[in-house]
């Protein structure tokens, strides 16, 4: 099939969603699905060719690209397992690289409230979002620069990125250098948060992300605050409505590289949006501009990509990654002295241009330069908590 076997790294990714679920997602109420929503929730029992019905009518329902769905024979699909093959021929588009069907492995006569836990979760739930404290450094120009890395959105990520912001706001910060290599994404309220804390308050109530579902749905907007506006997991250290450290910075210098993904590219996408500059540097993003919400159905967690997400100036059409300002190979341990592509920022920082030689000409606020979508990275997520969804 199409897609590459990144099942068990997507379940990494994800296995907080349903620990969310289990808990009432920290009180948001639920989705309320739209009239034109509701077949595939009558579709009961897990026979085989009920499952099949079930995954038909829930695509027709929630797939972005619904009325693009191959002719496919069901009958081609006899067995439990096969239903991932099923999900993987009727999503077999071209625009469509992330799409997934996780098969949890339970009975189907079981549905547990958190089938994805139970996976092999490796190391990214057992790591730190933020894995090194932020640290601040003053450039040979006398620029005072924080340096913050943030390794992934999974759940957890927004208390430590809120904490992190909270210890750089009072050093007086000129410039802020956010690490995003390697961050394949997550959960879009933690980009929301930290996009929202990097600029002003004057910014406050503009669109973070306008998400358009399929014409079914309709869509809905995220707007940058001054607030946290969604729960971190059921017992956040900072719960909705706590004020949010903003350090109202008019530039943010963005490590990115071809792991840079999904809900990770757009905190680039919507500050580009409202007109922060955005300085890239690394190498091209993933290109992922799509979303999904969680479906379980019969030991089956599927992710089908049912929105697009656009920034403020209506962009969304980075398929092909955001290219560097500046193109520098990786060399060094990151954030040391030795890590080639910090020490770039730190001399654009100073100097307002790249280090020589590494200049690409793509541009800074308009549509950026891309490259040809490439195979994504494993675990790529942009994932939306029920309470986002349009009502």
């Amino acid at each position: 099939m199409k897609k590459s076997s990144v099942s068990r790294s997507l379940a990494a990714v994800l296995a907080s969603t349903l620990l969310l679920a289990a808990c009432g997602g920290g009180g948001g109420g639920g989705p309320r699905p739209p009239s034109s929503a509701r077949f595939s929730e009558a579709v009961a029992g897990c026979a085989v060719p009920t499952q099949r019905q079930f995954l038909r009518t829930y695509l027709d329902e929630v797939y972005l690209w619904y009325r693009e769905i191959p002719a496919v024979d069901p009958n081609q699909f006899t067995t439990v397992a096969s239903i991932n093959d099923y999900f993987d021929a009727l999503t077999n588009l071209p625009q469509d690289r992330f799409s997934d069907a996780i098969f949890t492995g339970q009975s189907a006569a079981v549905q547990s409230s958190t089938p994805l836990a139970q996976l092999d979760a490796g190391q990214l739930l057992a790591s730190h979002s933020v894995p090194t404290a932020p640290t601040v450094t003053t450039t040979t120009g006398g620029r005072k620069v924080g340096y913050l890395r943030l390794a992934n959105a999974a759940e957890g990520s927004q208390d430590e990125v809120i904490a992190a912001f909270l210890q750089l706001q009072p050093q007086g910060i000129q410039d802020l250098v956010l690490d995003l290599r390697d961050n394949t994404g997550g959960f879009v309220y933690t980009a929301l948060t930290t996009a929202s804390m990097i600029t002003a308050a004057a910014n406050n109530g503009r669109v973070f992300e306008r998400l358009v579902f399929n014409d079914k749905r309709g869509e809905t907007s995220l707007l940058f605050s001054g607030q946290v506006q969604f729960p971190d997991g059921a017992s956040p250290r900072f719960p909705v409505g706590t004020a949010l450290p903003q350090l109202a910075l008019p530039r943010v210098f963005v490590l990115t590289d071809p792991n840079t993904c999904s809900a990770s590219e757009s905190i680039i996408n919507s500050l580009r949006g409202i007109n922060v500059e955005v300085i890239r540097i690394g190498d091209t993003t993933c290109g992922k501009p799509y979303g999904f919400t969680e479906k379980q159905n019969c030991g089956y967690s599927f992710f089908a990509i049912d929105f697009q997400g656009f920034n403020a100036a209506g962009f969304g059409d980075y398929q092909g990654g955001f290219a560097p300002i500046c193109r520098v190979p990786e060399a060094g341990v990151r954030g040391t002295a030795t890590d080639a592509v910090l020490n770039a920022a730190l001399f654009y920082a100073d100097s307002n241009s790249c280090p020589t030689g590494t200049a690409t000409g793509a541009q800074m606020a308009s549509s950026p330069i891309v490259s040809a979508p490439r195979q994504p990275p494993a675990g790529a997520a942009r994932i939306l908590l029920p309470e986002m969804l349009p009502r």
